[in-house]
């Protein structure tokens, strides 16, 4: 039996010490006949844009979403910050970050008088099963109640399972349901979870860790898939800008590119990671018997190694092709056996991501697009706009800051944080900035000064390859396709944002949630 909580805090200004307090929760059932499973599959990292890029390349999982889902062409994240665990949050959740609390990865709290940085699971009261002497994680920061939640507590005998190759991948999907949550930990070489979930492995998970999983040593090397044909597709593989900047092309080698004592954290940035994550949520379904009675289940899916090599080789790499393709083979298996294991038509799956990401900015500049890596002398100009303030009186002014940030040419604009959470903005980009805030936690360069900021289009902080995080389209623009029985296919233009992803998996369910949801059913998928 899964217990739920289904506390929420009462505001988005509330302390994230409030107790949460009980929220009520409507919903009603479809007429169609309800699957017996419903699977969230979120790539981290896919940016829309790619699945049509690419499209015509596609034999497996990805063609099969193509030809027989239900997409939403013009999905995205409305909020600022698009980082993983906070778009993991508001899919689980559908609010904005600034009801959740998740505003990023990692974030700043003020306690007794000194600032303190918190990763978005961490959580010291709970450790890492079996190995008692690390710290654990759990949702203990995320204000609200999830998906998970809600159908825990509409049918008690629900099973809930979320896997990913990240804790808060993992985490957040899962919400605040003591269910299977397992997430790879390089670290140990293993699928982990920790005891704020069970004290002990099941047998399950420990045989795929000693097993299927440890088969993964044995490929020491990353070769190139992709047709030749379709490898100018992609950018050219020898770039000073990707990876170390020295091993750029393929095939990658652990001897050459990785450390000893750190095999699997080579391991996972390839596509091995995403291959050995289906596997475990493909045992889990056998273990689990997950859709197979009426009380239906849910398991989350969060693919972590798209996030990882968009980061060292960038979004239109080899690197990421071949990645692509491998996915795409992997998911086409892992659907046949979902027909295979709970039956056709009785499963019903999304496909989505937690962000996107920008194209390297030498790309950009190669199509002649602006894009631009911050310099030590940017880094120095945004030091100085504080600097400048502090040293005009006390502690640095707000307003100070922000007519300095905006003197700048990489500065698109700026915010004091107390005019974004006491107005209501009209300009879209303060819009998408004040959902991005909770109070007490400070995610930038200049929150805890009291001021939010946004880069112009096509900057990256690192020196190599790329990143997400802003809040331009490219960054938060993600594919949203429904697939299942009932679900008509085809392409749909109604503007969808993901805080629209749980209610309408409740809907299709037929469960209770939460009536003060930012998101709404989409109705087009669901059958009356």
């Amino acid at each position: 039996m899964i217990v739920a909580a289904v506390g929420v805090l009462s505001s988005a200004t509330s302390s994230a010490a409030t107790p949460p307090a009980k929220r009520a929760l409507h919903g009603t059932p479809p007429d169609a006949p309800q699957p017996t499973l419903v699977v969230m599959v979120l790539v981290d990292q896919l940016r829309a844009d790619l699945l049509d890029r690419y499209g015509d390349l596609f034999t497996g999982g990805f063609k099969r979403l193509r030809d027989q889902g239900h997409s939403y062409v013009n999905a995205s994240h409305d909020h600022a910050i698009t980082e993983t665990a906070v778009g993991h949050a508001t899919l689980s959740t559908g609010v904005y970050p600034s009801r959740h609390g998740v505003i990023a990865n990692l974030w700043y709290e003020n306690v007794r008088e000194e600032w303190k940085q918190v990763f978005s699971v961490d959580d010291s009261t709970v450790s890492i099963v079996g190995s008692p002497g690390r710290p654990g994680a759990s949702p203990a920061h995320l204000m609200r109640p999830g998906f998970a939640e809600w159908l825990a507590a509409s049918n008690p005998r629900s099973q809930i399972a979320s896997v990913s190759g990240k804790d808060r991948g993992a985490i957040h999907m899962g919400a605040h349901t003591k269910g299977y949550v397992y997430w790879f930990d390089s670290p140990s070489g293993r699928f982990v979870t920790s005891t704020y979930y069970r004290s002990a492995d099941p047998e399950w998970v420990t045989r795929f860790n000693t097993g299927p999983l440890q088969a993964h040593r044995a490929d020491t090397v990353w070769s190139l898939e992709v047709p030749p044909a379709s490898v100018g597709r992609a950018s050219r593989d020898t770039s000073a800008a990707e990876g170390d900047g020295i091993h750029s092309f393929f095939p990658h080698r652990f001897a050459e590119e990785g450390r000893p004592e750190a095999w699997w954290m080579w391991w996972e940035a390839t596509p091995r990671l995403d291959e050995a994550t289906l596997q475990l949520a493909a045992t889990a379904v056998d273990a689990l018997n997950l859709g197979r009675d009426a009380d239906p289940d849910f398991l989350s899916v969060s693919l972590s190694a798209t996030d990882r090599i968009g980061h060292g080789f960038g979004p239109l790499s080899r690197e990421q092709l071949d990645n692509l393709l491998r996915l795409d083979r992997e998911l086409g298996q892992f659907f046949d056996q979902l027909d295979a294991k709970v039956g056709k038509g009785k499963w019903t799956m999304m496909l989505t991501a937690d962000h996107g990401v920008l194209d390297m900015p030498e790309d950009l500049v190669a199509r002649g697009e602006y894009g631009h890596r911050l310099t030590p002398e940017d880094i120095a100009q945004l030091n100085a706009v504080r600097s400048a303030a502090l040293a005009d009186g006390g502690n640095p002014g707000a307003a100070k800051i922000v007519a300095g940030l905006k003197k700048l040419k990489i500065i698109g604009d700026a915010w004091t944080r107390e005019d974004l959470m006491k107005k209501q903005p009209t300009d879209s980009f303060a819009v998408l900035q004040k959902r991005s805030l909770f109070n007490g936690r400070y995610e930038s360069w200049f929150s805890r000064d009291g001021v939010e900021f946004r880069f112009i289009p096509g900057v990256v902080a690192l020196p190599r390859g790329s990143s997400h995080g802003q809040m331009y389209w490219y960054d938060r623009h993600v594919p949203m396709i429904f697939m299942g029985p009932g679900i008509a296919p085809g392409k749909d233009q109604t503007r969808a944002g993901t805080v629209d992803f749980a209610p309408t998996f409740a809907a299709i369910l037929g469960i209770r949630y939460p009536k003060d949801l930012d998101g709404k059913v989409l109705t087009a998928v669901v059958s009356r």
